[in-house]
């Protein structure tokens, strides 16, 4: 007999908004508008984005390609706050797929429903009140934790079985994150 599905997980970009193109650009803007660095950073930026590294990384990463050195942690919460600001405004419009009618049908066949991303968890909360999302999921997770670390405290705080949860997202890193919970995934494709 297979184990009833007990929770349903989304990743947030990629898999229920649109969002990776803004990100990339928003943070070109912020090392422009910060740094003076004009060109580059939107590809560099965009080659970071399917390697499950949390923003705080990818902007390390970042430093030392453009700017050859370590970000100082005031440059640290500047970008974090710069990058916030600008993401939030960039999605106005709410990028979402058609899925609330998929959420809404899901929330009434499982125990529990949650979003979980690398971004930032204060700012992925502010995105779905924004779009109305927030109210179709039990708990919303995102970053600084990785996804492995959010996952397995989904599966202890609510005591599910690895087979009783279902994570989907849109990246190889999504796959690898589900694997080390032993969670079931789905992989959308782009």
């Amino acid at each position: 007999m297979k184990p009833k599905l007990r929770a349903v997980g989304f990743d947030f970009d990629g898999t229920l908004i649109m969002s990776e193109e803004q990100k990339a650009e928003q943070m070109a803007l912020v090392f422009r508008e910060q740094f003076k660095v004009k060109k580059g950073i939107k590809s560099a930026y965009t080659r970071l984005m399917g390697k499950a590294l949390p923003r705080q990384e990818k902007v390390k990463a970042l430093f030392k390609q453009f700017l050859k050195r370590a970000p100082t942690q005031r440059e640290v919460k500047m970008i974090k706050d710069h990058f916030g600001k600008h993401y939030l405004q960039s999605l106005r419009t709410c990028p979402l797929f058609q899925c609330i009618n998929i959420i809404k049908e899901l929330k009434n066949q499982v125990d529990f429903i949650f979003l979980l991303s690398l971004e930032d968890k204060k700012e992925v909360v502010k995105i779905t009140r924004h779009c109305g999302l927030d109210v179709y999921f039990d708990e919303i997770l995102g970053g600084p934790k990785a996804k492995v670390q959010n996952l397995k405290h989904i599966l202890k705080k609510h005591r599910l079985k690895p087979s009783e949860v279902l994570y989907i997202g849109d990246a190889h890193s999504d796959v690898m994150a589900s694997k080390k919970a032993n969670v079931r995934t789905i992989l959308l494709g782009k």
